[in-house]
C-alpha cells in the first residue's frame, strides 16, 4: 500500500487554484494548506517554517523557484503539470491524468536528485545552445516523425568555434552546431546516447556536442540514431560528450541559451551541479534509476569532433558542405601512397609482362583459374586509381606520371600478347576469349562499382586486402591480352571489341574512383574540370557501342527463350529446337543450335531448315546445327 504525506503546502497560481479542492478530496486525507505563489515569495521564511513537503502547480518558473527553495530548506517537492507542460511530465514520468499526478505528488517516497544550475537558472530537464538537429526531439518519437523533424534542417546547419572546459581544467576547442546539457537521460532522444553513463544523482552533468561535418555525416548520424539502442555505451558519429560537475561552454559568436524550452540568457554558459540537493516525487521510470556512475566522475569523449585542419575548415563555412572532409592523417597517408603508385618502375614492367603472358596462357587453355591468377598479378589498377586522384585534385605531376605508367602498361600488354600469337599459331577462339568480345552496359556497371570499391579500399588501411577482389571483378589485363591477340591474328574486330572492354573498365574506374574520393572528403571540389570533362566525353563515346551491344544481348536472350521448344515443319518432318545460342565471331553472327527429330534429316532438309532460321536475321548468318534423333 502506498504511503502518503500527512500535511502539504500547496503552492499555486490563480490559474491552478481549482486544484485545491481536488487535493482535499484525495483519499490520503492529507492536510492541505494552499498558498498563492506570490504570497509565498513575499514571506517565504515564515510560510515555509516547519514545512516538510510542498506540492506545486503553475508555470515552469514557479516550479523552478520552489525547487530552489527546496534545496535551501530541505523539504520534498511534488509537481502537478498543467496541460501545456507535457515535456515536464515526460521527463519526470508524471502521468498526464490529473488524479494520477495528484496521487504521485502526495506520495511520501520522494527521489533524491542532483540540482543542475546553468548561469544560476534551474534546469529541470535540459539546456541547449545553438542548433541540435533531432537531439531535442522527444524520446518516444517515431521514425517517421524523426525524419520529418530532421530532414528540413539538413541545409540549415552551420558550425562555429566553441571552447568547452571541465572542472578538472581540461579545455576543448572544436567546431559544433550546438550543445545540450542534460539533467538526466530520460525523456529525450539525446538521452538514449548517454543512458547508462549518467543518472539523476551521480554528482555530474552530461553535455552532448553536435558537430555534423557534412550533409552526408548528418544523414549517417540520423540513420544511426534511428537504429540506436539505449545503454550501448557507444557515441554516434558527429557527437561528442563531456561529463563533469562543472562544464563551461563559450561559442565564438554570442548565442541564446534555452533552458527547458524557454530563452533564459546569452552565452557564455556555466553549468554546475549540487549533488543530491533536492527530493522530488517522480514516476517509476525515474525511481528505478539508481546512481551507477562514480560521484564526480569525469568523462571527455571528443573523438568524433573536428580537430586540426578540419576544425579550421569547419568554422569558416556558413553552412556545412554536402561531403565530409578527410582527416589530415588519412589524406597524407593516401596521397603519399597514390603518388608512389603513379611512378613507373622496373617491377611494374616485369609484372605487366608476366601477367600478360599468364593471361594469354589462360585464354588459350580456356582456363578461368589461370586467368584469375593473371588478374591478381596485374599491377594496372594502382596507376588508374592514382590518375583518378590526380584528376580530382588537379595534381599535374600525378596525372602525367599515371598516364605514362598506364600507357606503358597497355603497350607492354599489346606487344607481349601479339608476340605470343607468333609463338602459338593455334587460332581457335576459346570460350574465355569469346567472353571478352561483347562488352555492354553491364560491363560499364561492373567497372563503376569496381572503381568505387577500389577507391574505398585504398582509402582505409583496414580493408586494403579487398583490392584483390576488385582486381578479379574488373579484369584489366585479360581484355588487353585478347586485343593483342587480335593484333597478332590481324583481326580488327577481335581487337576492337576486346579493347572496347578494356577502355570501358578504364574510364569507368577513373570516374567512379574520382567521385568516391570526392565523397570521402579528399578534395573540396573537382579541380581538374577540363581533364574530367575529357574522361566524361570518352565515357559518352564508349556508351554508344555499349548500348548497341546491350540491345543485342537483350535481343539474343529473347530469341533464345522464344526458340526453346520451337517446332519447325521442314519437308513434312518436325524439327524441335532444344537450345539456341547466338554468338558474334569475327564480325559474323553464328547461331549454334541443338535440335531434336524423329525422322532422318538429309542435306536438303538441313538447307531448308537453315533458310527458315536466316529469315529472322539481317545480313550474313552462319547456322551450326547439332542433331539428336529420338527412337
Amino acid at each position: 500500500m502506498q504511503d502518503y504525506v500527512s500535511s502539504v503546502l500547496f503552492v499555486h497560481t490563480i490559474e491552478t487554484e481549482p486544484l485545491v479542492e481536488r487535493l482535499r478530496d484525495h483519499p490520503s486525507q492529507a492536510t492541505i494548506k494552499p498558498v498563492l505563489f506570490d504570497a509565498l515569495m513575499a514571506d517565504s521564511e515564515r510560510v515555509l517554517a516547519g514545512v516538510e513537503h510542498v506540492v506545486v502547480s503553475g508555470p515552469l518558473e514557479t516550479i523552478k523557484s520552489i525547487v530552489l527553495l527546496a534545496a535551501e530548506h530541505g523539504f520534498s517537492v511534488g509537481a502537478i503539470p498543467t496541460d501545456r507542460q507535457r515535456r515536464l511530465a515526460r521527463f519526470y514520468d508524471i502521468h498526464t491524468d490529473v488524479d494520477s499526478a495528484i496521487d504521485l505528488a502526495l506520495s511520501a517516497d520522494p527521489v533524491t536528485m542532483d540540482l543542475v544550475l546553468c548561469n544560476g537558472h534551474v534546469v529541470l530537464f535540459q539546456a541547449t545552445v545553438g542548433q541540435l538537429p533531432l537531439l531535442d526531439a522527444p524520446a518516444d518519437s517515431g521514425k517517421l516523425s524523426m525524419l520529418k523533424a530532421a530532414l528540413p534542417r539538413i541545409f540549415k546547419i552551420d558550425l562555429i568555434k566553441y571552447r568547452l572546459a571541465t572542472q578538472a581544467g581540461e579545455e576543448i576547442i572544436t567546431a559544433a552546431s550546438g550543445c545540450m546539457i542534460l539533467h538526466h537521460p530520460k525523456g529525450s532522444i539525446a538521452g538514449r546516447l548517454i543512458a547508462g553513463d549518467t543518472t539523476i544523482a551521480d554528482g555530474s552533468i552530461g553535455a552532448l556536442i553536435s558537430a555534423p561535418m557534412s550533409v552526408i555525416k548528418y544523414l549517417k548520424f540520423l540513420f544511426q540514431l534511428m537504429s540506436h539502442s539505449a545503454g550501448s555505451g557507444k557515441l554516434l558519429s558527429s557527437i561528442g560528450y563531456l561529463k563533469s560537475p562543472v562544464i563551461e561552454i563559450e561559442p565564438e559568436t554570442e548565442l541564446d541559451i534555452w533552458i527547458d524550452g524557454e530563452k533564459q540568457a546569452r552565452t557564455p554558459l556555466r553549468c554546475e551541479v549540487k549533488a543530491s540537493a533536492i527530493r522530488i516525487n517522480a514516476g517509476p521510470a525515474i525511481r528505478s534509476e539508481a546512481p551507477t556512475g562514480q560521484i564526480g566522475a569525469q568523462r571527455v569523449d571528443t573523438d568524433h569532433l573536428p580537430r586540426g585542419k578540419e576544425l579550421k575548415k569547419a568554422w569558416k563555412r556558413e553552412r556545412i558542405p554536402f561531403f565530409s572532409y578527410a582527416s589530415e592523417e588519412r589524406f597524407y597517408d593516401l596521397f603519399t601512397a597514390l603518388r608512389d603508385d603513379s611512378k613507373i618502375n622496373g617491377l611494374y614492367l616485369v609484372l605487366m609482362v608476366l601477367s600478360t603472358m599468364l593471361a594469354a596462357a589462360g585464354l588459350y587453355l580456356d582456363s578461368a583459374s589461370v586467368i584469375i591468377g593473371a588478374m591478381l598479378l596485374a599491377p594496372l589498377m594502382a596507376p588508374i586509381v592514382s590518375l583518378a586522384m590526380g584528376l580530382l585534385r588537379g595534381e599535374e605531376t600525378m596525372i602525367r606520371n599515371s598516364l605514362v605508367k598506364i600507357l606503358a602498361g597497355i603497350a607492354i600488354a599489346l606487344i607481349a600478347s601479339s608476340f605470343i600469337t607468333l609463338i602459338f599459331p593455334y587460332q581457335a577462339v576459346t570460350g574465355e576469349m569469346q567472353a571478352r568480345l561483347n562488352p555492354s552496359l553491364l560491363d560499364l556497371a561492373v567497372a563503376i562499382i569496381s572503381g568505387v570499391a577500389a577507391a574505398y579500399s585504398k582509402s582505409f588501411k583496414e580493408i586494403i586486402q579487398s583490392l584483390a577482389g576488385v582486381a578479379i571483378a574488373v579484369a584489366l589485363v585479360p581484355p588487353l591480352t585478347v586485343a593483342g591477340t587480335g593484333i597478332g591474328w590481324g583481326d580488327f574486330h577481335f581487337f576492337s571489341q576486346a579493347f572496347l572492354l578494356f577502355s570501358t573498365n578504364l574510364v569507368g574506374i577513373i570516374i567512379a574512383a574520382a567521385l568516391t574520393f570526392r565523397i570521402l572528403g579528399f578534395s573540396p571540389a573537382i579541380r581538374s574540370k577540363r581533364s574530367m570533362g575529357i574522361v566524361l566525353c570518352l565515357l559518352a563515346l564508349i556508351s554508344v557501342p555499349l548500348c548497341i551491344s546491350y540491345g543485342r544481348i537483350v535481343e539474343k536472350r529473347l530469341m533464345e527463350q522464344r526458340w526453346q521448344k520451337e517446332r519447325f515443319l521442314v519437308n513434312g518432318k518436325y524439327i524441335i529446337v532444344e537450345q539456341a545460342d547466338l554468338r558474334g565471331i569475327g564480325g559474323k553472327q553464328v547461331v549454334v543450335m541443338e535440335v531434336v527429330v524423329r525422322d532422318l534429316l538429309n542435306r536438303q532438309d538441313l538447307k531448308e531448315f537453315k533458310k527458315k532460321i536466316k529469315i529472322h536475321f539481317p545480313g550474313k548468318l552462319i547456322v551450326r546445327v547439332k542433331t539428336i534423333y529420338l527412337p
